[in-house]
């Protein structure tokens, strides 16, 4: 598998949503909000062969097609993210292949790169916004 730096970003964003397991606002000059916070309740990400939901909970619970695949403990999740920022970063080439991540991506059912050009989000977050006691679902665009 190979990808840019950009398509790369939107893999790395999932493995660092769900290692740091909560979502900061950032202001109108992208600086982020310290004292506003959401706890995130799960991250979808739309693959080929359906929504695959990463429930986070004492471990990420991996769901896809209404049933746990695997549990993985966020610790995992924190060694990839790390693994694939210093990938990206270091990377000379145009595109190129990160084989230790693949195989992770593979096992946790994450099976592309970047979301479908047909889909106007990325990522898709379900967050508790501990003002409104609500669940609201939240979807971004990777730049």
């Amino acid at each position: 598998m190979r990808g840019n730096r950009g398509e790369w970003s939107e893999v790395y964003v999932l493995f660092k949503l769900l290692s740091d397991q909560q979502l900061f606002l950032g202001n109108e000059n992208i600086e982020k909000l310290e004292n506003v916070v959401y706890p995130i309740l799960k991250v979808l990400r739309a693959e080929s062969q359906g929504t695959v939901e990463y429930s986070v909970q004492d471990e990420i619970v991996v769901v896809s097609e209404n049933q746990e695949v695997l549990r993985i403990p966020i610790i995992t999740f924190q060694e990839k993210a790390l693994l694939l920022l210093n990938a990206i970063k270091s990377s000379k080439e145009r595109t190129f292949a990160i084989p230790e991540v693949e195989a992770f991506m593979q096992l946790i059912n994450c099976f592309s790169l970047k979301a479908s050009s047909s889909v106007k989000t990325d990522i898709t977050i379900v967050v508790h916004d501990q003002r409104t006691n609500q669940q609201p679902t939240l979807g971004f665009s990777i730049k």
